[in-house]
């Protein structure tokens, strides 16, 4: 099955408002320095060859998925000795995809049931599977973040080429979050302790239009964030902290599509439009920022000097402006990507192996 949240990133406190007085600039790129960090390879599921990182949580709890030994990729738990645990599918199901953790162990993701529907799920600390439901008169659903408050968001697809954002309350009601959106569809990503929700709204088709939106608390109609200046239309965002700083990326030129520059971005209160947090010395134009921890430390995906390679990356503020540095690489490979970071500064996401092999990791 495809990784749906992943496609989305291929395919490229409340904020009630989002009021501006200020530019943040990027500091400019020298050497690539290395972090010094550690990059630790974790374990596969038993006769299984890739795996991926998505999440993990401030007891170094880490949540994935990777493949089994027929085929199908299933959910995953690493803890904080690194021991693996298959999180299993749904009754009759044949896969599952995790995607965030809370703090109290609660993860979220989707899996498929017996008839073949895929379905926005919850998984205890235990291990307990529970189906989340949909919007009523739909069959599917998909989870992406869960907060410490045990409120999870995602999408529903409504009708083809139409998603509405969703977000699950504590008790299991679900609430639409797309019933007014400028591009007809709209997902969720990720919330904040605060409530916060962040994500997009797209049109599905030509063009892939997308814009980076805010749901405040409580609202129920996303509020767009405004573009990179002098970049194009196109946005999207991905990480949230509990200061309300938010994590994507932006068009950083204008151009049509398929092919269009993007930047890691960050969006804060207070600022008259986003921060282009850059690209690797001698990159190309792309890079995006998945996640943000409370010390307001970044973590993401970078291009590097070397064409059709990729670099996970950690962007920190230091004076004047932001820092970008590369992460390590498993040996001999050519790819990595920094999906989380939590509030101890623990990483995780996915790198290539020698041969190829894309496999769930942990730098620290």
């Amino acid at each position: 099955m495809v990784d749906l949240q992943r496609s989305k990133t291929a395919f490229l406190a409340g904020l009630a408002a989002v009021a501006l007085t200020m530019v943040e600039p990027a500091v400019a790129a020298g050497p690539a320095t290395s972090s010094e960090r550690a990059i630790i390879r974790l374990d596969l599921l038993p006769g299984g060859t890739t795996s991926r990182a998505t999440a993990v949580n401030d007891r170094g709890v880490i949540v994935g998925y990777g493949d089994t030994a027929n085929g199908e990729n299933h959910a995953i738990r690493w803890n904080r000795r690194g021991r693996v645990a298959d999180l299993g599918t749904l009754p009759g199901g044949t896969h599952s995809y995790a995607y965030a953790i809370n703090d109290h162990g609660d993860t979220a993701g989707y899996a498929d049931n017996a008839d073949g529907s895929e379905r926005a799920v919850r998984w205890a600390p235990d291990g307990a599977i529970t189906d989340l439901g949909t919007l009523p008169g739909r069959t599917a659903s998909y989870a992406f973040g869960i907060n410490d408050e045990g409120i999870v968001v995602g999408e529903v697809p409504i009708r083809p080429k139409i998603y509405h954002a969703v977000k699950w309350q504590p008790d299991g009601t679900i609430i639409d979050l797309g019933t007014k959106s400028p591009r007809g569809s709209t997902a969720a990503d990720a919330i904040n302790d605060d409530g916060v929700v962040i994500g997009r709204t797209f049109t599905v088709g030509t063009g892939n239009f997308v814009n980076a939106g805010t749901w405040p608390v409580g609202a129920t109609t996303i509020t767009l964030l405004p573009p990179l200046p002098d970049g194009g239309p196109r946005s999207n965002a991905g990480g949230i902290n509990d200061k309300g700083l938010i994590v994507g990326y932006a068009q950083s030129k204008p151009g049509p599509p398929p092919i269009y520059a993007i930047h890691a971005t960050l969006w804060r209160p207070g600022a008259s439009a986003p921060t282009d947090l850059g690209v690797l010395p001698g990159a190309g134009d792309y890079s995006v920022a998945n996640g943000i921890n409370n010390a307001g430390t970044i973590v993401g995906i970078s291009a590097t000097s070397t064409p059709e390679d990729r670099s996970a990356v950690l962007w920190k503020r230091r004076k004047g402006g932001w820092h970008i540095v590369p992460l390590a690489q498993l040996p001999g490979g050519r790819y990595s990507e920094a999906t989380a970071i939590n509030n101890a500064g623990e990483v995780v996401g996915e790198a290539s192996t020698a041969s190829d092999q894309s496999v769930a990791v942990r730098w620290k």
